[in-house]
């Protein structure tokens, strides 16, 4: 995400909240004015003071739609400084006809300063500040004096503290709520710049593997070629014991020839890729053949309850993914691996578990997510982290939970697809 982006995003949230806070002060306002001319009895300009407030209300209908129209406008600095300053004018013009600086409530005019303050650049507000000075200042020699209070009101010392304890009380708590406010937002902006920088190394680590093993496939080809090839020539050479042995391991290097081949031209044809609706159980099968091939000594018990017409959204990278998956559970459970497959709200859930030694938990929240390997050195530790990084892909996740009994469980989390709304997408 560009930095310009996230700026416009900011600044959606930001006039957002200034939405609310405009809405409590509209009620507040609205309630001040009605309690001294009906609850004191001190008659004020009912007409002037409240085609003040409908204005800020059509000002605050106006943010309202450029928040939830369709068509949204770019929110800028600029959206953020006006709307400011109609909150400025408009208290300034019910402080003109309530009294002037007189009014105990003059100083809510520091909160669209510090609200400013707080998201908008250095040139708005000092503007902001200049206007302030300004209006405040005319309101010193230019208002509509408030009328006499009541004698009954005991005294005006009394009613004016009252006023601004008032006025403390509010510019204190939406002061505070609006920190605490940018507090947050602050807070998950980090989280999500954090998350982003992680998927970034992530990515220029693939990016890195995946131009290695181009390079590798090819520099390979030679020496399997040549492995192949005497191979072949021992086959029909060894004893009677040793030929169910040298045909497997013919099968195997034959394997890795279709392997490394397959592999040259996904990278070749990875810039024309495009992902396809797959069923589930065509997916199960295509994984299970390639699986047996390479494994045949391994014993998979499968359970699965899926629908005919369940489909997932795969290109050529799912199906390695699995295989990656299938392998470690081999490699740590040589005996038996076992898969279930079933549905669970709009997502398949593909269990594939192994009667391995198991992993400490700080290691089972990391798999994935570093090029991490449990196979000690045998193991190059990219596996998971392209397995992981295929998935995220195409809208799925990967968690790795400790299974009861030892071993460990690779949970594969893939979204299911209808034709119809993978189509529209």
């Amino acid at each position: 995400m560009s930095a310009f982006t996230q700026q416009i995003q900011s600044n959606k949230r930001h006039l957002n909240a200034l939405f609310y806070l405009r809405c409590v002060a509209i009620i507040g306002q609205s309630s001040a004015i009605l309690w001294v001319h009906y609850g004191f009895k001190m008659p004020l300009p009912f007409l002037a003071l409240f085609t003040v407030i409908a204005l800020l209300v059509l000002s605050n209908g106006y943010i309202a739609y450029q928040l939830r129209c369709q068509f949204q406008p770019v929110i800028t600095s600029e959206t953020l400084a006006i709307q400011l300053t109609v909150d400025l004018m408009a208290l300034a013009l019910l402080c003109y006809f309530t009294g002037g600086v007189t009014n105990p409530f003059i100083s809510l005019f520091l909160l669209p300063l510090a609200i400013a303050a707080a998201v908008l650049p250095m040139g708005y507000i000092i503007g902001l500040l200049m206007l302030t000075i300004f209006l405040y200042a005319s309101l010193m020699v230019n208002y509509v004096a408030l009328p006499e209070v009541p004698a009954y009101w005991n005294s005006y010392f009394l009613l004016h503290n009252v006023a601004l304890w008032l006025n403390f009380a509010i510019s204190g708590s939406l002061i505070t709520g609006f920190i605490a406010y940018l507090a947050h937002q602050l807070s998950v902006t980090q989280t999500q710049l954090k998350q982003q920088q992680q998927s970034q190394a992530q990515q220029e680590q693939i990016l890195a593997l995946g131009t290695l093993a181009a390079g590798t496939a090819h520099e390979l080809g030679t020496p399997l070629s040549t492995i192949a090839i005497l191979a072949h020539d021992l086959q029909g050479q060894v004893s009677a014991d040793l030929r169910e042995d040298m045909d497997l391991l013919c099968q195997q290097v034959n394997q890795c020839k279709h392997i490394l081949k397959t592999m040259v031209k996904k990278v070749e044809s990875a810039q024309n890729q495009e992902l396809s609706l797959v069923l589930a159980q065509q997916l199960k099968t295509n994984v299970l053949e390639k699986f047996q091939l390479l494994r045949p000594l391994i014993v998979v018990n499968i359970s699965h309850n899926l629908l005919e017409d369940t489909y997932l959204a795969s290109d050529e990278t799912l199906e390695q993914a699995i295989l990656n998956l299938l392998n470690n559970a081999a490699d740590a459970s040589p005996d038996e691996v076992e898969i279930s497959i079933y549905t669970q709200e709009h997502k398949i859930i593909l269990d594939i578990a192994d009667r391995g030694v198991g992993l400490p938990p700080e290691m089972l929240n990391q798999l994935g997510q570093y090029s991490l390997s449990t196979k000690g050195e045998q193991g190059m530790g990219i596996g998971l982290l392209l397995a992981n990084a295929t998935l995220t892909r195409l809208g799925g996740e990967i968690r790795f939970i400790a299974r009861c009994g030892g071993g460990v469980i690779a949970r594969v989390i893939l979204p299911i697809h209808s034709t119809e709304s993978f189509i529209s997408n």
